[in-house]
């Protein structure tokens, strides 16, 4: 939306200057007083002033010099209605340009002297990174042999925070989901699974996003007929009771006692059992036979439910299918409070971006994307996680989307370097592995869990 700008009126006793400003179709969409300094500040829509302004000859002149130009025949007598905007486009408008206005006197106080809000958030025993000549994160040389990038500026550690740090990707082993092998649920700086050893790029401190903890696991409905029960009963007995099914000593003594009583309680029905599974077998047999003498489909439960008023049994349970794997969504919202903190988010944005694209390794092969560690912190040390929220998977996550709006108000709005007011991020990470019961029980003392 392009907007165009009055000149200055002298309006008010004892008088003041404001400016009309206008958008495209002309309509009255803010005005501006100008200050001691001499700048122009937005004034607010819902104020009294405000109103006094657009009801003012000063503005109806503006108007018509706006919207007809030279052709005074076509000036208007007044303006209501429709030659404004509504509240809500206002407020809004007004909202960015003081967002604006705020963040470039922000910027000239700062460039006289270091402002208090952008000092270190680390106290001066921390030894992480040391600050150069600017204040802040922005200017630091880091001292381990990854970056650490922060939003904003004056974030202080001891307060809930979010971290994220950059993995090279490696693979120690073939096959990575299994359990954690860190024992003691210490949270440690090079975790486990595909992460264990390898590099880390660099870390990103952020403010506390929304923790949301979403878990599920696969169970599926499960039939068989008296002829799939015959064969499962058959692969039993093959597997010598399960010794060949992964079942544990232990398991297979538990599930004979459970045999035996059942068998005991049956009363008889074993015997009888033969001769049900032979009458249903039969009657597949047939119902099969017959279809295909006729060249046709029938089935087996049609057959016994016309002839004699029942069906197989379909034996239906809930089994388990296998795990699910957690996904989190994270958003973001980022305001460049000056200069040096809007590249700082420029910076983040590129790390993150980096670091979930493949790498290019010949034309024949690419290599895997880096993983990232995720945790809820509070403190500067590498167990100061919280425990009060859910930890994320030691084997690491893969950044699977990032969608950055430059625009999130739905208006261009920048500073001289074109860098956006405002920005919303948006990050989707998926874990690498799922998580087993002993992942749980391995995180010792008061805590969620994963």
């Amino acid at each position: 939306m392009a907007i165009k700008k009055s000149k200055p009126y002298q309006i008010g006793s004892p008088p003041s200057k404001y400016s009309f400003e206008f958008d495209d179709d002309g309509k009255l969409i803010g005005a501006k007083k100008q200050d001691e300094n001499g700048n122009f500040q937005p004034v607010d829509p819902s104020s009294n002033e405000f109103d006094t302004l657009k009801d003012s000859d000063q503005a109806l002149n503006a108007y018509n010099v706006n919207k007809f130009g030279g052709n005074k025949d076509a000036y208007q007598d007044s303006m209501k209605g429709s030659n404004f905007l509504d509240e809500l486009a206002q407020k809004e408008y007004f909202k960015q340009e003081k967002k604006k206005s705020d963040n470039q006197q922000f910027l000239e106080d700062n460039d006289l002297e270091p402002s208090p809000a952008f000092t270190p958030p680390q106290s001066p025993s921390y030894q992480g990174f040391k600050t150069g000549s600017t204040a802040g994160f922005f200017g630091r040389t880091f001292l381990g042999k990854s970056d650490l990038m922060a939003y904003p500026a004056d974030i202080d550690l001891e307060q809930d925070h979010f971290k994220i740090t950059r993995y090279n990707y490696a693979r120690p082993d073939v096959n990575q989901s299994k359990p954690s092998q860190n024992k003691g649920g210490h949270y440690a700086k090079v975790a486990g699974d595909g992460v264990k050893g390898s590099k880390i790029m660099g870390s990103v401190i952020l403010p506390m996003p929304k923790p949301i903890d979403v878990y599920a696991a696969e169970w599926g409905k499960s039939e068989l007929n008296i002829s799939q029960l015959a064969a499962l009963g058959a692969a039993n007995a093959l597997t010598v009771g399960g010794r060949l099914t992964g079942k544990t000593p232990e398991q297979r003594a538990e599930e004979a006692l459970l045999r035996d009583e059942a068998g005991r309680r049956d009363q008889g029905g074993f015997l009888g059992r033969g001769k049900q599974m032979s009458q249903a077998l039969i009657a597949q047999s047939l119902s099969n036979q017959a279809a295909k003498l006729f060249n046709t489909e029938l089935d087996t439960d049609v057959f016994l439910a016309r002839t004699g008023g029942k069906v197989l049994n379909p034996n239906a349970e809930v089994l388990f299918e296998g795990p699910t794997i957690r996904s989190f969504p994270f958003q973001f919202q980022m305001i460049a409070r000056s200069e040096s903190e809007g590249k700082e988010i420029r910076k983040i944005i590129k790390f993150l971006k980096a670091g979930m694209a493949p790498k290019f390794r010949n034309t024949t092969f690419i290599e895997t994307p880096d993983i990232f560690t995720l945790a809820y912190k509070n403190g500067k040390g590498d167990n100061d996680v919280l425990k009060t929220v859910n930890r994320f998977s030691p084997g690491g996550l893969a950044l699977t989307t990032m969608n950055v709006d430059y625009a999130p108000s739905g208006y261009w709005s920048a500073y001289h370097d074109s860098q956006p007011v405002a920005l919303k991020v948006d990050l989707n990470f998926t874990e690498l592995r799922p998580l087993y019961q002993t992942d749980h029980e391995d995180l010792e003392g008061d805590n969620v869990g994963y």
